[in-house]
Formats: C-alpha cells, structure tokens, sequence
C-alpha cells in the first residue's frame, strides 16, 4: 500500500474517531461550564448598545435621591410609600405604557394612611406591575395574602395561561407577597425571582412560574402583557424556548445600556408641573415607554452575575428581558442534530485540508481554529448559539494526529517552533545580548537618552471601582498596545509602574535620531490610544487619558541590581525631568509634552508649538516646553498657531490683557484656557509677574 493510500485510510479513521468522541461530549454536557463561559465571550463581543430599545427606562433610586430626601427632608431609607405616588402620577401625566416596580413592598409603612395612598395611585393611575418574590422553602405563609394572590392571579388567568400553559416551568412551594393593599389594587404582579444557569450565571429566563397552582409572569413579560393585552405573542415566544422552556436572553450592553433617570428629579419634575413650571425632564422622555422602578444605591443594589457582566443590576436584567420580550429577539440554540451534523462535517473538512496540504501544518491548526471561532461569533450575531469548546477540541485533536500520521507515514521532519517570545526590548537588543552576554553584566554607562514617561489620567478612581479580574485585562490591553508602538519605533521598555511606562531611546543599541524616533512614538501612542477609545468604552465603561513627557539628556544606564537580580534601567536628573514634563500636562490639559533638549534635535515631522517656561520642582532653572501637533489629535491648535504664538509672547513680555484678549478666542483649547486662568489671577492686586509658570507638584 502507498504512502497516499495509508494515509488516506489513517485519517478517515482519525475522522470517525474523533468525530464520535466529539459528540459523546457534546451529548454529555461534559463541558457545559465551558461552554457557557465562550457564549459570555460571544454575546459581549456582538452585544450592540444601539440596538436596544430606547422606550425601555429605568427610574433609579440612586444614592444622590437618597442623599437628596434625607438632606432636604429628613426623609431615610426605606421611604414612605406616599413618595411614589408623583412618580406615577408623573408617568400617567407622560402618556407611559406602563410601569414595574422592581423592589418589593412587603412591610406595611410606618405612615399612618401611606400604603393606602399609595394603593389607590398603583390601581387608578398609570398600568402598574408590582413585585413577588417566590420561594423554594415550604414555610407557612398568611392564608388571606394568599387568597388574595390567588384572585388576582385568577383575574389576569385569560393573559396569564397562554405563556404558561403546555411547557415546563418552576414550580415553587410558596411566595414572598406585597402588602395588602397592593394585591387588592395592583392591576398585574410579576415575579422578581430568576433561575441561574448552573454556574451561577444569568443567561436564561422563563415566561413565569407557579406557585402551587397559581400562574405568575416574571415581571417584565407582566409589564408587557399589561401594557398590551390580547398582545398574542405567546406562540412566537414558545418558538424561541428551548426544550426546557428557557429562553436565552439577548444583551444589548453593559450597564447603563437604558436610559436611566435619577427618582429625585421624576418627583421633582412632578412638583414642578404642579406649580406651573417646567419640569427638570421632559414628559416627552417617558411618552408610550415602558418604564422599571428600581434601586442602584449602595447597600441597595441588586447584583447579577451576567454575561455581560460580572455584577449586573437586577433592573437592567428584567430591562433586556422585556426588550427580548417586545421584539422576540431572544437568542436561540442550534439544535442537537444540527449541531452534530455541522461539527462532524467540519471536521472532515479540517482533515482532508491537513491531509492535501503538508507544507502548512501552522496556518491550518490556526485557521481552522479561527474558521470554528468565526463561524460561532457569526452565530451568535445572528442570534444563534451553537457549541464551540467541544469542536475547538476536536480540531485540537484532529490536527495533531493527521500531522503526526503524515510523519510517521512520509519519515519527513516536520516540527515548527511555534509561539510569540514578548521582551521588552527590541528585537536588535535581544540580538546583541545573544553575541555579547556581557551586556547582562552589573554596571553602567553616561549616555544622552530621549526619555518617555507617561501615566494614566484618573487611573485610580478607575481601579478602585473596577473588579480585579478586568482591571488586569484593561491593562494589559492597554500596555500592550503602547508597548508594540514603543518597540516598533526601536525604543527600550525601563519598566511598568502600575499603568506608568518609562521607555527610553539609544541604549544599549545606538540610535542616531533617537529625538525624533521618541516623539513619532509618543504621537502614535496617542493616536492608538484615541483609536481605541471606543473599544475601551463598550468592553471596560472607561474613557482612557493619557498624558506623556518626553525629555533628551544625560544619564547613567545599564544593569542595577544584585548579583543575582538586576534591572537594566536609567539613573540620573534628566530622567527625573521627563517624570516631571509628564506631569506638568495637568496645568495645561495637554495630552503630550516635550523639552526645548528633544525638540531641537526632533525635526519637522510634526508641526510644533511653543506652550511656554515651567519651573518644575527640584529644578531652578526653568525648561521650555513645546507640544508636537498632529492633524488627528490637535485640529483647533493647528487652525490658531499663528495667533497662539502672538498671544504667548505678548504674555512673556507682560502684556497680559492684549495677551488675554486672544487667548479668549480659543475656547476649545485647553493651554489657552489655562492662559487665561493664570492671567486672572496675575492681574489680581499684589501680583509680582512672571512669564514663569511654576510647578507647585511632581
């Protein structure tokens, strides 16, 4: 038999094999965590802010409301029921569809008269959904809350049945139920309690449940059917369930995706309409929308591990829900036939293209597994989960036995060094320690350096309140990113000091236009940096600053450490100089900043500016700063040089209102902004004028 003919047998074999071990996984759930874990991947990545529904508001009992009623009123958590009821009449007022509360009002009020007040309001004004809360303990409840649920419930039977009736649901033993008052006037109840998937997350959702015998929709299909009785989508939706009656929820967003209003200002806009005045928000935000009432405060929140997010609020959960619930667009997944049949075929298709193409075993294990990885992610934008883990394995498994086949067969030599060796120096350096390893030796040398510090604007408020586990992935997206630009332009990363980097040009290799080469790369960083504000944005909620210093002078640079531990690093006041131009863009709300020493030797690439003499701290001589303008970063600094040049050098010779007369012009500016606060206060009396500007911090 042939060699071909061999290994033609061999991987029809390994085909058949791998391909029945991949659907006894796929029957098993052996890997269902996993799994999970990939469709989270998915649905942030196709997740479309734009798409959601924009009828769809959340009113917000915020920390601001709370610090708002108790300063202003002396009135504390938890409110009295009477301070609802402008909400509601504020939405009757509006022309809203409808409104759920998503908090439940089980205690009766300390008010004398509150809870029915605010009775009367839920059953005559705008259609009201308000909150159960069911249980899986059997504890004995109160017999007439019961009654009276069960008569509501039995009400509502002939909207309620239809996305119930025939499927499975939750079945739970008793509920935790409004107050009175509320069951008697509600006009629809709705339930608050939702089933996670067997990691804890929630991905899935069911039309409703039962308690003992008594039918109950979850709260956001409630509000729908309230909202629109006889609505009829009870059968569209029994489409999109899978066979165990969920439905898989489509996230449009992370939190914050729905508009979401602040109760405070609701109630105050109520008093306002009745006073005769305009309100704080328009009526015409809240017109025909449908409306959640829930809590974001500390202390207050209701917290859900979701695809989207770890901690996601339990508001904006029953919020996506109903705009699943409005437009059908629930996901679905692909069925277990189909599924099988697709990754089997796949399969083959992956080992007769290993087989026909020896020469490239690298680029079709990648492909293959980026053809499995798109053909999920189109999936999933399509609406549509199909497995991933489980056929990712199988190519995993295939491929390596097709190629170990070819070389048993054929006796050819095929190995690969596959795999991305990250330094922190460039390539040439790596080089030339591999010829000299003596560069690894302790010691150093003087040399003239172009150095780079920058440091993230406000990184810290942002790390306090980002959990751990996505803080590191913002920052090693953001770090690598700059590092890349830093590298490519042939500088050497000294070290990370949190979100800080420090780089630095012309060691140990020499670097004859390591100026200009240091300020191309500050540029680019910024502009990588704006090109990836919006992705930024939409996966991590941060909008990154950056602010950069660059400065050229003398230092000490080698290796610094122990015997047996060493940095190779910068010592010396030319490097403390660069630490302290990076922070002196806070004075003028600069993105980058650079000596009179780079841009003497940096050339014309970019058009350059002039923004002034800083005495910095520790220095008694000041420092001329200049800021390289580039087209995608500086449009009105470009279009104002001229006259910002003219505006500089009237305040240099003390000519501050001639100078302030044009700075004014440059509203959008932000270093003739802060011109003009410095001529403010130097015109003040008793000044003793400087063109000086003086660094008051490092």
């Amino acid at each position: 038999m042939s060699a071909p003919q061999k290994i033609r047998r061999g991987v029809f074999a390994i085909w058949l094999t791998v391909s029945a071990l991949v659907c006894l996984l796929l029957n098993s759930g052996a890997l269902a965590n996993l799994e999970s874990a990939t469709w989270d991947m998915r649905q942030r990545l196709v997740a479309n802010p734009t798409a959601h529904d924009p009828k769809i508001k959340i009113i917000m009992v915020d920390q601001s409301s709370l610090d708002h009623f108790a300063r202003q009123e002396q009135i504390y958590w938890p409110w009295p029921r009477s301070l609802y009821v402008p909400v509601l009449k504020y939405l009757e007022r509006a022309g809203a569809r409808g409104v759920a509360f998503d908090m439940l009002f089980t205690e009766s009020s300390s008010h004398v008269g509150d809870d029915r007040e605010f009775a009367d309001v839920i059953g005559s004004s705008v259609p009201a959904v308000s909150a159960v809360s069911l249980r899986r303990d059997a504890a004995q409840g109160d017999p007439r809350l019961d009654s009276l649920f069960a008569a509501a419930q039995e009400k509502r039977k002939a909207e309620i049945e239809p996305y119930l009736r025939n499927r499975p649901v939750p079945e739970y033993p008793a509920a935790t139920l409004p107050i009175e008052f509320l069951l008697e006037s509600s006009p629809a109840l709705g339930s608050v309690t939702a089933e996670a998937d067997a990691d804890k997350i929630f991905r899935h959702t069911f039309p409703g449940a039962r308690v003992g015998s008594t039918p109950i929709l979850n709260l956001p299909l409630s509000l729908f059917s309230l909202a629109n009785p006889g609505a009829g989508i009870a059968d569209k939706l029994r489409e999109l369930e899978d066979p165990s009656g969920r439905l898989l929820i489509r996230f449009f967003g992370p939190e914050g995706t729905y508009d979401s209003y602040s109760i405070a200002a609701v109630i105050n806009s109520w008093l306002k309409l009745e006073e005769g005045k305009a309100p704080d928000i328009s009526l015409g935000e809240f017109k025909d929308a449908y409306v959640f009432v829930g809590t974001n405060a500390p202390g207050l929140l209701d917290l859900r591990p979701a695809p989207i997010a770890g901690n996601f609020p339990g508001v904006e959960l029953n919020a996506t829900v109903l705009d699943n619930v409005i437009h059908q667009s629930f996901m679905r997944t692909v069925p277990q036939p189909v599924s099988l049949l697709s990754v089997v075929l796949f399969l083959g298709i992956v080992a007769l293209v290993s087989m026909r193409s020896t020469r490239y075993q690298s680029l079709i294990f990648v492909g293959a597994l980026s053809a499995w990885g798109g053909v999920a992610w189109a999936c999933a934008a399509a609406g549509w989960w199909i497995p991933a883990v489980v056929p990712l394995l199988g190519v995993l498994s295939i491929l390596p036995l097709v190629f170990l086949l070819q070389y048993q067969v054929e006796g050819r030599e095929h190995r690969f060094i596959k795999g991305a060796f990250q330094h922190y120096v460039a390539p040439e350096v790596i080089e030339q320690i591999v010829r000299d390893p003596g560069h690894l030796a302790l010691g150093g040398e003087r040399r003239e350096l172009t150095i780079f510090f920058s440091d993230l604007a406000g990184f810290t408020s942002i790390s306090e309140r980002m959990e751990p586990g996505k803080l590191v992935s913002l920052l090693n997206r953001f770090l690598s990113e700059m590092t890349d630009i830093l590298l490519e332009a042939g500088g050497t990363i000294d070290k990370y000091e949190g979100d800080a980097i420090i780089a630095f040009w012309n060691a140990p290799l020499v670097v004859p236009d390591h100026e200009k080469r240091g300020v191309a790369a500050a540029v680019r960083c910024q502009i990588r940096l704006r090109e990836l504000s919006k992705v930024f944005k939409e996966e991590f909620g941060v909008d990154l600053r950056m602010r950069v210093g660059v400065h050229t002078g003398l230092v000490t640079v080698g290796n610094f450490g122990s015997s047996t531990r060493f940095n190779y690093t910068i010592i010396g006041d030319a490097a403390n100089l660069a630490s302290r131009i990076e922070g002196i863009n806070k004075i003028f709300g600069t993105p980058l900043l650079v000596s009179g020493a780079t841009r003497a030797r940096a050339g014309d690439e970019h058009p350059w500016r002039e923004v002034g003499q800083v005495r910095v701290v520790g220095r008694a001589e000041p420092v001329t700063l200049f800021q390289p303008l580039h087209p995608e970063l500086n449009h009105s600094e470009l279009r104002n040089l001229g006259e910002f040049d003219r505006a500089r050098m009237l305040f240099e010779q003390g000519k501050l209102s001639d100078a302030r007369e044009i700075f004014a012009k440059f509203a959008d500016d932000p270093v003739s902004a802060a011109y003009c606060r410095r001529i403010e206060a130097e015109l003040r009396p008793g000044g003793n004028f400087s063109p000086v500007w003086q660094a008051t911090e490092k």
